[in-house]
């Protein structure tokens, strides 16, 4: 399975602070900053991928990646140059 670019964007801020709340990873991005509920919904659905968990606290969630980087780039490239060559 596949980050789409969004996803992607929140991922790497995510593996920057390996785990992190929802305001942290707001303040990361560069303004304009996007909606929570658009950040929301992409830590949503990178849940259900499976490439995201979280802990809960009262009514906070910290967010942490169950998918190392190297892991999931490796298999990007790996299926980048399958492709290439059965083309």
């Amino acid at each position: 399975m596949k980050l789409s670019k969004t996803e992607e964007q929140l991922m790497q801020q995510l593996w920057k602070f390996e785990t992190a709340f929802m305001k942290d990873l707001l303040k990361a991005y560069p303004e304009p900053k996007p909606a929570t509920t658009t950040v929301a919904t992409l830590l949503k659905r990178m849940t259900d991928k499976g490439f995201v968990a979280y802990k809960l606290y009262g009514n906070s969630r910290e967010y942490f990646p169950l998918v190392k980087k190297m892991d999931y780039f490796s298999k990007h490239v790996n299926g980048l140059i399958k492709h290439f060559f059965n083309d």
